[in-house]
């Protein structure tokens, strides 16, 4: 960040989060659910969570997003991509997902 100017003060910088994707077996993401919106191109959930002041962003998949019917903004969560289920001749692999949450109190 730059120093601030006169114009500046009073005024903090906004970052965007962190944007994860799921590129290999093992890759998770863990954190408290802040937010959840929908690709207006792809119609799936867009999860932000944060964890230690750092926030992060995922697309979801339609079995992601089926995962987190079960999960309120607040809860605690933990993805992380586990396997591929082969898709009919032509298609691009499904990526497999486990969701573990802790409900906000």
């Amino acid at each position: 960040m730059t120093e601030k100017t006169k114009v500046d003060e009073g005024w903090d910088e906004v970052e965007s989060p962190n944007f994860t994707e799921f590129k290999e077996y093992g890759d998770s993401v863990e954190g408290e659910l802040v937010d959840i919106s929908t690709s207006p191109k792809y119609g799936f959930g867009i999860y932000t969570v944060t964890k230690d002041d750092e926030k992060q962003r995922f697309h979801g998949t339609k079995q992601m997003d089926d995962l987190m019917l079960g999960v309120r903004i607040g809860d605690y969560i933990r993805i992380e991509y586990v396997d591929e289920k082969e898709m009919e001749k032509g298609k691009t692999a499904m990526k497999i997902f486990t969701l573990k949450k802790k409900r906000a109190e």
